[in-house]
C-alpha cells in the first residue's frame, strides 16, 4: 500500500497538472469543433471562420496555461483573475462557435 505524498510543494503540481488538463480539454474542444465546422451545411465561409476561431481560441488557452504552469515554477501561487477570466470567456466562445455552427 502506499503512502499518500504530503507536503509544502504538493499543492503547486496538483494545480500544474490541473492547467495541464484544461489545456488537454481545449484541445479535444478545437478538435471537436473542427469537426461540426466540416460538417456543417454553412457553406465555405462559415467552416473557414468557425476553424479559425476555434483554432484562436485553443491557441489562446495553451498560451493562458503555459504562464500559469510557468508562475507555479517560479513560486508565484496565486493566480491572476486575468488567467481565470480568459479561460471563462474561451469557454463561452467555444459555446458560442458551436451554436452558431449547429444553427447554419
Amino acid at each position: 500500500m502506499t503512502q499518500p505524498v504530503h507536503g509544502p510543494g504538493v499543492p503547486i503540481i496538483r494545480t500544474g497538472l490541473a492547467w495541464r488538463r484544461t489545456a488537454l480539454s481545449f484541445a479535444a474542444v478545437t478538435l471537436l469543433t473542427l469537426r461540426l465546422t466540416l460538417t456543417s451545411d454553412g457553406g465555405v465561409p462559415v467552416a473557414v471562420a468557425g476553424a479559425l476561431a476555434a483554432l484562436a481560441a485553443c491557441g489562446t488557452a495553451l498560451v493562458v496555461v503555459r504562464r500559469r504552469v510557468a508562475d507555479l515554477r517560479h513560486g508565484r501561487t496565486s493566480p491572476s483573475g486575468h488567467s481565470l477570466l480568459l479561460c471563462a470567456v474561451l469557454t463561452l466562445g467555444y459555446a458560442l462557435i458551436g451554436a452558431v455552427l449547429m444553427i447554419l
